[in-house]
């Protein structure tokens, strides 16, 4: 009997950490992007072709300042915030597959 009370208390627990997290991933509970409109935006030609642009969302942090990419992570600017948004979007392909000229 304590062994079956025992695995329905532990797999209770299992449910409700689960169902935490879950809750916690959603996009509500990270913010809408109407909170990510709060943040300055910087916008970055390609440099390979300046026509191409992309704009994010910057935010500074005591250790550093981020960048929000396109699918939503928040990366470590390296050099600086134009450089890394570059190199991390529209510059991508272009910097890491093409042969050496």
């Amino acid at each position: 009997m304590v062994g079956t009370s025992a695995g329905k208390l532990s797999m209770a627990v299992v449910a409700a950490t689960a169902l935490a997290l879950a809750v916690a991933a959603s996009p509500s509970a990270a913010g809408s992007d109407a909170a990510f409109k709060s943040y300055p935006q910087i916008t970055v030609p390609s440099q390979y072709d300046p026509s191409t642009t992309i704009s994010a969302p910057v935010r500074h942090l005591p250790q550093g300042d981020q960048v929000r990419l396109p699918g939503g992570a928040w990366v470590w600017c390296e050099i600086n915030c134009f450089h890394t948004l570059r190199n991390a979007t529209i510059d991508f392909w272009r910097r890491y597959d093409a042969p050496p000229q």
